[in-house]
């Protein structure tokens, strides 16, 4: 929008001119098309941003906790590796070649050696130590580390526990219940541990009906 300027006292006599300049047919355009416009190129370019984002190549991973490096580009964890390769491989020398002491080291030697590349490939993190680190903050690059390991722990214990807990509840009223728990009744125990696979489902529907704990006598 251009609006001129005069320096006469005769400019606030006349009536102010409305310059658009458009390459459009129609050199005048309304107000709706204008509002229309504004929403458009705001989509477009978010549009454009985002194809550029989800397109270009992933950044390497980078340590993103203060102290700690990527263990792959630590000088300390790749020396506490060749110091403990070195260790077993001393302790190989006082062995004949195929005796089974031997067959031992080398077995841990290959166990250490695979063990310090999933260390650098899974992305932990090391400190000044050389040692890895658990990052326990709950942030999801690192749900790996601890998150995910602990649920499924959890899942494990509580499905042995339901488990042990639905064979007690099923020999009670038996005549000997005490004898069951000595001798277990397998074919009993093994319908209930595969029950037991939907422990999480079957402790809320028990909670839900008061069936959950036992109501004091």
């Amino acid at each position: 929008m251009f609006q001129p300027k005069l320096s006469s006292p005769l400019a606030t006599k006349l009536p102010r001119t409305v310059v658009f300049c458009s390459a459009s047919p129609n050199p005048n355009p309304t107000p709706e098309k204008i509002s229309t416009a504004s929403p458009m190129q705001a989509f477009s370019t978010a549009l454009a941003l985002s194809s550029i984002l989800i397109g270009s190549a992933p950044m390497p991973a980078v340590a993103d906790i203060s102290g700690l490096t990527p263990c792959k580009d630590s000088k300390q964890f790749a020396k506490r590796e060749k110091q403990q390769i070195k260790k077993l491989e001393s302790s190989l020398k006082l062995y004949a070649p195929d005796s089974a002491p031997a067959l031992a080291i080398k077995a841990t030697i290959e166990k250490t050696q695979r063990r310090f590349s999933n260390y650098g490939k899974q992305g932990l993190l090391c400190g000044s130590d050389g040692l890895p680190h658990l990052i326990v903050s709950g942030d999801q690059r690192h749900w790996g580390e601890f998150i995910t390991p602990g649920i499924l722990f959890l899942y494990i214990a509580g499905w042995i526990g339901w488990v042990g807990r639905s064979y007690l509840i099923a020999i009670r009223d038996d005549k000997k219940p005490t004898q069951k728990e000595i001798i277990i009744d397998v074919p009993l125990a093994t319908s209930l541990v595969f029950r037991g696979f939907s422990w999480p489902v079957a402790a809320y529907r028990e909670l839900v009906n008061g069936e959950l704990v036992a109501k004091d006598v």
